[in-house]
Formats: structure tokens, C-alpha cells, sequence
């Protein structure tokens, strides 16, 4: 029963993480980013995995940040820096051999995605970042998370599709 426990714990931010790209609006993106890096700190925290919780605690002052960054006190790209730099110490710290160097991987993408206001950059950085997720969810024991990051990475695709790849294909066409 405490297996299935977990794995909801983790599943819940999951779903709510891959419907999240389907808004074409940041701060709503933002504000979802929020949630679920607090409700993952938990599912990870139970699992034992250190870097996960590590960089989900980090996730939340991304977010804070990112959702900001269009106001004076945030946008400085040194907090990006800080970001990035904060991933990789956590990784130093919690070091768990391949989920840690995958997670990390994963959130400096997520961290560049948010940062940007650009969002065709934010998907393609998004469908960049999932594979590493999906093997490191595998190799922590989130099983839930795994299954659901399938789907993530199925969502990101047709994101890119839906905003990117068709209306350049349409302008293409009409030019011809």
C-alpha cells in the first residue's frame, strides 16, 4: 500500500506538469511549476533521492524567479547563473552516479526554458530535457513518474508541433 502511496505522491504533479506546456501562457506554465516542484519534494524525499529534492527546492526559486523576470530585481542574468550554478553544486552534494548527472542535465534545460521569453525556445528545451527525466525517474524507483513522463515527453512533442513546426509549415506554403 505504501508503494502505491508513493508513486500517486508523484504521479499527481506529473499530470499536472504535462498538461501545463499545452497553455500557451508563461505564467500560468510558472505558477504549475510551483506546485509540482513542491509536491515532487515530497515523493522524492520519500524515495531517498537526493538530488531530486535538491533540485525541486531549487525549482521553486527558479520559478519564483522566472515568473519575475520581467520586474528589475529579477531579471539580471546572474540569477540565471546562480540557478544554473546552484543545480550543479546540488549535484556535487547529493551525487547519486547517473540520476543526478540526468536530473541535472534536465534542469539546466528547464532553467534556460523558463528563463527565456521565447516559446518556441521553451518547448524545444522542454522535448530536450524529458529523455533524461524518463531514465533517471526509471533508475530512482518513480515508476509513476516514469510512465507519466512518456506522455510529458508525447506532450512536448506535439507542443512543438502544435506552435512551431505546422504554422511554419503553413507560412511555407502559403509563400509557394
Amino acid at each position: 500500500m505504501w508503494f502505491i502511496f508513493v508513486q500517486l505522491l508523484g504521479l499527481i504533479p506529473s499530470l499536472i506538469a504535462i498538461t501545463s506546456l499545452q497553455s500557451a501562457n508563461r505564467g500560468r506554465i510558472l505558477t504549475l511549476q510551483l506546485l509540482c516542484c513542491g509536491m515532487w519534494i515530497q515523493h522524492y524525499g520519500i524515495l531517498g533521492a537526493g538530488t531530486a529534492v535538491a533540485t525541486n527546492c531549487i525549482g521553486i526559486l527558479r520559478a519564483l524567479l522566472c515568473r519575475y523576470n520581467d520586474r528589475p530585481w529579477a531579471k539580471s542574468r546572474l540569477w540565471l547563473a546562480v540557478l544554473m550554478g546552484l543545480y550543479l553544486a546540488s549535484a556535487a552534494v547529493t551525487w547519486q552516479g547517473a540520476p543526478s548527472a540526468l536530473l541535472t542535465f534536465s534542469m539546466l534545460c528547464t532553467t534556460v526554458a523558463l528563463w527565456v521569453h521565447d516559446m518556441r525556445v521553451t518547448r524545444f528545451l522542454y522535448l530536450l530535457n524529458s529523455p533524461p527525466i524518463l531514465l533517471a525517474n526509471l533508475l530512482l524507483g518513480s515508476y509513476s513518474c516514469a510512465a507519466i513522463e512518456v506522455l510529458a515527453l508525447s506532450s512536448f512533442a506535439l507542443a512543438v508541433y502544435r506552435y512551431d513546426i505546422r504554422p511554419a509549415r503553413q507560412g511555407a506554403a502559403a509563400k509557394t
